[in-house]
């Protein structure tokens, strides 16, 4: 029989917290990565990520781990054949799957490398799982694919293809999310989740969010988090609003900065916790509180939670993160594997100097799981100053400002230098409080003692801009330097810029020397700062250093763009468009104007419109230019006024009656709607 978990009601405060569901709802999860051949690492993380917060979400929902064909295809059977007719139906994939034909084929776990005949008959057709739903009886489908992952098992063929093919459904309404693009490849990520679940179950976790913001809100995270490499898209034939979790009314007590201290932190850090784990379905969750709290007041109520949910079936157990930390019997007593905290391997810091896992970035952390396993580090080591960054990370993620304040508050108090840059930015970046660089530079300047040389770059930064300080080139010029020498990228790539332009109408700087400027951008490449290598394609392409290097210039400008650049598929968008250093190639370059704009390139886009209003690769279209002006104006850089104003001048240009705009503009709105800004 399949693993069935049900929505249980445990006392008066989980009543609250259960969204009202208007529909029945129905789910089933498969997490696939013990393959063979090819082995995953985040699958069954995801599936049983995913399984949680559905729970939690109204879906009675059937989770299943490491299918083979045979167990593929029952599981399916049973799954449809138990969901009433005009349920809502929801499919969760994560694992290894393959493209052919146009058509999508999720990957068993006994599958073996072969002839892709013999493959895609062992395989699941994707969109005959969809039709099967809707003919089962489902009347709205949300189909979710976190299976683009490179594929290992048909080599030196064509007919594979890469990542997977876009579909659509024309049966019932249905909404599919894909892990990225069509012909992309998605990641397994640094952290227990893969990028595209881990910012999906944080958005589905948020109350009274529509399902196209919960996508769009995934595809920004996903796309920023990851620079740009790994872009989500969905596709959607619906009419309906679906919400995932009805807003609960429950209001969450917050901590004030100052109540945070050395003395309390331990019963802070139990308020937190219980409050982040009271509506879970992990009963690990609730064992562990009890471990770490004996005392709390709350003791009682965990216990008998855990025991529900285990003897009722209801539960779904918690990720593992064996796969990421080295095994007990095989740490070194006094290394670096015997510090290593579940707290670090899911909330890890990749900005933080002193580090000491890979670190998830912002975007993408499980919160539902972070959160609580900081809390249980911390609970045991409560004057750790990483651990107390950590926390206060989680909190700053979820917009906690205040509670994240009073832990970055103690870790830099302990000598963190990560905490103090983190205090630094949400006085600068007006964090829940009033903007304030006269605070945001004192924090700075202990972390930069510190030697932390992201807080050494953000003062060059204020003394470039005048943020507080007086404008002062000289002075930046010796931070970004200081930083720079020590193998900051953001600060070579900085440097680099500015011996590129050469000193200001003062005189302050540094003399132009373009091959000073190379030779930072080399290096800032060398450590991954795909700016630098935009920048050092455009300096290749320029006759800055003498006769242009067109190849040179192209190749550092491709593998930016390759990276996830937004700048450098627009610059190789203008030169194949203008065709003065390589032949004119309109498709080309309408491609790479598409792939910048899609990364959230205002200009771009604008540069798309034109050649719609021009005919340039394309029939000439003033509808469409005006889409995409008007598109390029409602994603505009708000720190760039000048990227609005030329969209808007562009789109004025065109000659448009009011209706015609009207229809340009809500055309821009839905593609934000589905897609993000």
């Amino acid at each position: 029989m399949l693993e069935k978990i049900r929505i249980i009601v445990f006392g008066i405060w989980a009543l609250a917290a259960l969204p009202a569901i208007a529909q029945e709802r129905y789910a089933l999860v498969i997490g696939n990565e013990a393959y063979s051949v090819g082995a995953l690492r985040n699958p069954v993380n995801d599936a049983r990520s995913m399984t949680a917060v559905l729970l939690q979400s109204g879906f009675e929902t059937t989770l299943r781990e490491n299918l083979t064909a045979a167990e593929f295809e029952a599981v399916l059977a049973e799954f449809i054949a138990s969901v009433p007719e005009g349920a809502v139906g929801l499919f969760y994939y994560a694992g290894h799957a393959v493209q052919s034909g146009g058509r999508n084929f999720l990957l068993p776990v006994d599958i073996q490398p072969g002839a892709a005949e013999t493959i895609l008959g062992q395989s699941a057709d994707a969109a005959q799982i969809i039709e099967r739903f809707h003919a089962g009886g489902v009347e709205f489908g949300i189909f979710i694919l976190d299976a683009c992952r490179d594929n290992p098992f048909v080599a030196g063929t064509g007919e594979i293809g890469r990542g997977l093919a876009s579909m659509e459904s024309d049966v019932g309404e249905t909404l599919i999310g894909f892990a990225t693009q069509a012909g992309e490849v998605a990641y397994d990520g640094t952290g227990p989740n893969s990028p595209y679940t881990g910012a999906l179950i944080n958005e589905i976790d948020k109350e009274g969010k529509d399902i196209l913001d919960v996508f769009r809100s995934v595809r920004r995270s996903v796309r920023i988090w990851t620079d740009g490499r790994q872009r989500p898209f969905i596709s959607a034939s619906i009419e309906r609003e679906f919400t995932f979790r009805e807003p609960t009314g429950r209001v969450r007590a917050q901590v004030a900065p100052g109540e945070i201290t050395a003395d309390n932190v331990l019963k802070i850090v139990e308020r937190l916790w219980w409050d982040a784990i009271r509506d879970s379905r992990v009963p690990e969750d609730f064992r562990a509180f009890v471990t770490h709290f004996p005392n709390s007041t709350n003791v009682a109520q965990a216990r008998n939670l855990a025991v529900e949910l285990e003897e009722t079936g209801q539960a779904v157990r918690g990720l593992t993160l064996a796969q990421f930390a080295v095994p007990e019997d095989r740490r070194a007593p006094q290394g670096l594997s015997a510090v290593i905290t579940d707290c670090d391997i899911v909330a890890g810091d990749p900005d933080d100097p002193r580090r000491i896992t890979d670190g998830v970035p912002w975007g993408l952390v499980n919160m539902r799981r972070a959160l609580p396993d900081c809390a249980a580090a911390l609970a045991e080591d409560p004057t750790n100053p990483r651990l107390l960054h950590q926390m206060g990370r989680i909190l700053d993620i979820q917009g906690r400002y205040g509670e994240a304040e009073g832990f970055y508050r103690l870790a830099g108090a302990g000598g963190y230098s990560a905490a103090l840059v983190n205090l630094g930015f949400l006085h600068v970046a007006a964090k829940g409080r009033e903007r304030d660089y006269e605070t945001a530079l004192g924090y700075y300047r202990r972390a930069a003692d510190l030697g932390n040389l992201r807080a050494r770059t953000n003062i060059g930064e204020m003394f470039e801009r005048g943020w507080f300080v007086e404008k002062n080139l000289d002075e930046a010029v010796l931070w970004y330097r200081l930083a720079a020498q020590n193998g900051w990228p953001n600060a070579l790539d900085t440097l680099a810029n500015l011996y590129r332009r050469g000193r200001d109408d003062q005189g302050r700087g540094v003399e132009r020397d373009p091959e000073e400027a190379v030779r930072l951008y080399k290096v800032a490449s060398e450590l991954g700062n795909t700016n630098a290598m935009n920048n050092l394609g455009r300096i290749y392409l320029s006759d800055e250093l003498g006769a242009p290097d067109i190849a040179r210039g192209l190749d550092w400008m491709s593998r930016a763009a390759e990276r996830g650049n937004r700048f450098a598929p627009f610059n190789l968008g203008r030169i194949y468009r203008d065709g003065k250093l390589v032949e004119r190639d309109n498709a080309t370059a309408l491609r790479l104007f598409e792939r910048s704009a899609d990364l959230g390139f205002a200009p771009a886009r604008i540069a798309i419109g034109r050649m719609y209003e021009n005919g340039q690769g394309v029939e000439p279209s003033k509808a469409e230019a005006a889409f995409h002006f008007t598109l390029a104006a409602m994603t505009a850089d708000s720190k760039r006024p000048r990227q609005e104003e030329e969209a808007r001048e562009r789109l004025a240009g065109l000659g448009l009656n009011q209706a015609e705009l009207d229809i340009a503009r809500q055309r821009a709105e839905t593609w934000i709607r589905l897609n993000g800004g």
